[in-house]
């Protein structure tokens, strides 16, 4: 006789309506799923044909179908857990036979979902996949009963290729469906529980375990434009902050309140609430795998997809970052600008779907970008005419950083995308910088995507700037610019440096209140000087000017030289940051070969005189500004802090010069080095402890850059002038440091085994 509650399961199943919660006939469908009453049925298969056939599934609506799904996954994990019950090997190790048992009682599953219709078919076969995901790494059950699980693999693939071909038939119209206006009567609750939404959005939770030859069986061009339909719909078509200015207003004190029950608090809400927006990360990996596996094998048609794909991103970004423009979210800064915790839970719900925005973007961006660089160039195929319109592999990389600039206002809550930013998000990172890789392949496409950037930067020929824009957004519109033009520098013309890159850093070159943008601006600056060293100063290159006049890099040194000075003071440039950039500049001027007849190159020395001339001009700025603070009439301790980092920079020099150069800059630096602590009125600035460390710190600053940093053809003077000057470099009688640390290598060095390390 059968379990009087399987009986009672099985008669709410066939009923229009049942008094029990979703919930409870989740649970007690996995129950009996798991452990079907014996002798009758004795199999789970009527069961299965029961639920799937049930009008309690009807109409279709996410949350029906997700507790379908959650309950065929639970009941493989009740299923491992009974025969784990019966096994004699330790827990959660099945033996060969109890494995041979649950891969029957998967066929005997997969025999009920004969006859069902294809999204609930969809959804059990997704929900018993994941359910065997789920115990891969313990049971190793789909790698040791492969037919049973591909069969349940081939299910999904088939449900779900055929809700595509009633749904979404080429040449149907089925983009139509998706088309709704927000706020339309009954057009969400349409769109949400929609056919082809919801069989795309359970497909996509159980993509990942589906292998590539099963996957390749679905018309791809298909599943990838309807998952970035999907994508888009799910995102309002990037429309979801439309008229937030009339949805908010500020109090007395200046403070913002997002009225209640406003458009965009509705809006938000029923963005963030979605369940497709719970699962963009696996829309996301399901369109990114699709598109991949959709080049590697129909390479004309990919490519097509790809296209269409940017479009469909350029198309929501820039509507997002039109909207952001005159959001008054975009000119808050700090939680006390909120009036209230509705409003604050509104501005976080608002963020969070801009960053879901922003992974989604970069995890297809990276798929496509992956495509271009490691897969042969449809433009390389005989397949493809030469009138083809699929852009080239730059033309799509241009794509990419444009969709991605129109998020940059995002990007600074996840650490930025600037050389010198720490952490921040990898993949973030990873898809900017191939994408700059790509581009840079090619001279004419980085020069028309730098312009472009100057251009939304407001920073024309005539030097005009956009207003009435929210501080942030410019901010975080020119560190993504000044990110992407520091990448590209080798590639540009002298003249679009000139007229287009250095307007773009000079005023933000004194200007630390945006620390992205600032060292960025300096980062393009120090790019600038080393793609014009790394040319050597014997090849023409686009930095090049004419050799009748002086290039616009080398008219560029004395303003840096000092710029670097005047950022040296504390709150601007870091001390790491102030050594490395003057050490480029330095490096930078070295290389310069001056203007009119080439000058005959003496094979004693390593340098250019002229390139040694402005390499000294550096270093005499330096020097100067050493000998200004050293004699000034402030007896702060900050301004022996502030002279200590320039002496330190002045070190960091050791290493750009030529052979030409390093005596007298040695010279220098010893006289530095063992110089009295400075004196005002007969005050001592600093008190002796912190001056014995700041002379041991110089000691073991010039130790590295002679041990690691000189180069081979200066290396056997520098060991001659170490030996020579070791022991003064010390200091007098009690003074002298007994020991120096090799900061690179951490070893303890004595004095007089610094020649035999070096």
């Amino acid at each position: 006789m059968s379990d009087r509650g399987y009986i009672n399961l099985i008669r709410h199943l066939i009923r229009p309506a049942s008094p029990l919660s979703l919930d409870t006939l989740q649970a007690s469908i996995a129950y009996y799923l798991a452990r079907p009453p014996i002798p009758v049925p004795g199999t789970p298969t009527h069961l299965v044909a029961a639920a799937l056939n049930s009008p309690l599934f009807r109409p279709f609506a996410h949350p029906k179908l997700a507790a379908l799904a959650l309950a065929f996954r639970h009941a493989y994990h009740l299923r491992v857990g009974t025969l784990d019950e019966k096994s004699d090997g330790r827990p959660g190790e099945l033996s060969a036979a109890q494995r041979s048992k649950l891969a029957k009682w998967v066929e005997e599953v997969r025999a009920g979902f004969a006859g069902g219709e294809p999204v609930v078919r969809l959804a059990a076969a997704s929900g018993l996949l994941l359910g065997m995901e789920d115990w891969e790494s313990e049971l190793r059950f789909k790698a040791k009963q492969r037919k049973a699980a591909a069969k349940i693999e081939e299910e999904v693939v088939i449900a779900l290729a055929e809700v595509l071909d009633e749904y979404a038939k080429e040449g149907s119209g089925w983009e139509k469906d998706f088309k709704r206006t927000i706020g339309a009567a009954g057009g969400e609750g349409a769109y949400t529980n929609s056919p082809l939404a919801l069989a795309i959005l359970l497909a996509s939770q159980c993509a990942q375990c589906i292998a590539q030859e099963r996957l390749q069986a679905l018309p791809l061009s298909t599943v990838v434009d309807v998952l970035v339909t999907v994508i888009d719909r799910s995102f309002y078509n990037g429309l979801f902050l439309a008229g937030a200015s009339l949805s908010a207003s500020t109090d007395a004190e200046g403070r913002l309140i997002i009225l209640p029950a406003s458009s965009l608090e509705r809006t938000i809400r029923s963005v963030a609430e979605s369940p497709y927006i719970a699962s963009m990360s696996f829309l996301a990996r399901f369109a990114a795998r699709a598109l991949t596996l959709l080049v590697e094998s129909k390479r004309a048609t990919g490519w097509e997809a790809v296209a269409r794909t940017l479009a469909r991103l350029e198309c929501i970004t820039s509507a997002v970052e039109h909207d952001w423009e005159k959001c008054p979210l975009a000119s808050v800064a700090h939680d006390e600008e909120f009036t209230d915790q509705a409003t604050r839970k509104v501005a976080t719900a608002a963020w969070s779907v801009l960053k879901t925005l922003l992974f989604t973007t970069l995890m297809l961006s990276q798929s496509i970008l992956s495509a271009i660089v490691f897969i042969p160039n449809l433009q390389a195929s005989p397949l493809v005419s030469p009138t083809s319109s699929v852009f080239s592999p730059q033309m799509i990389a241009l794509q990419v950083l444009d969709v991605l600039s129109h998020l940059s206002f995002v990007m600074p809550q996840l650490g930025g995308v600037a050389s010198t930013a720490e952490g921040g998000l990898a993949e973030l990172k990873r898809a900017f910088y191939m994408a700059l890789d790509v581009l840079s392949s090619e001279n004419e496409a980085a020069e028309r995507f730098v312009e472009g950037l100057a251009r939304s930067c407001a920073i024309s020929e005539n030097g005009k700037r956009v207003e009435n824009l929210p501080r942030s957004l410019l901010n975080a519109r020119k560190a993504f610019a000044l990110a992407c033009v520091e990448q590209l520098v080798p590639m540009l013309s002298e003249e679009t440096i000139q007229t287009r890159v250095y307007p773009m850093c000079h005023p933000h070159l004194w200007d630390p209140s945006h620390r992205e943008t600032y060292e960025s601006a300096h980062s393009v600056m120090l790019a600038i000087f080393a793609a014009y060293a790394k040319a050597d100063g014997h090849v023409a290159g686009p930095l090049r000017a004419p050799q009748s006049e002086p290039s616009f890099t080398e008219k560029l040194v004395p303003m840096y030289a000092r710029c670097l000075v005047e950022n040296s003071s504390d709150g601007l440039l870091s001390t790491t940051q102030l050594c490395m950039a003057y050490a480029a500049l330095v490096r930078g001027a070295s290389s310069f070969v001056g203007c009119g007849p080439r000058e005959q190159e003496d094979p004693e020395r390593d340098g250019s005189v002229h390139g040694d001339a402005m390499a000294w001009f550096c270093i005499e700025t330096l020097l100067d500004a050493i000998r200004a603070r050293a004699h000034s009439s402030n007896p702060a301790p900050p301004a022996s802090e502030h002279l200590h980092r320039l002496h330190l920079a002045l070190v960091a020099t050791v290493p750009t010069v030529s052979l030409a150069l390093l005596p007298r800059l040695l010279g220098e630096i010893e006289g530095v080095i063992t110089a009295p602590s400075p004196k005002s009125a007969g005050v001592v600035r600093v008190d002796a402890v912190r001056a014995r460390e700041m002379r041991e710190e110089l000691v073991q600053a010039l130790f590295k850059a002679i041990l690691h940093d000189v180069g081979d053809a200066e290396k056997e003077y520098v060991i001659g002038w170490w030996d020579e000057h070791a022991d003064a470099l010390g200091g007098r009688g009690r003074d002298h440091p007994e020991t120096a640390e090799d900061n690179a290598g951490g070893v303890s060095v004595k004095s007089s085994t610094h020649v035999a390390r070096l």
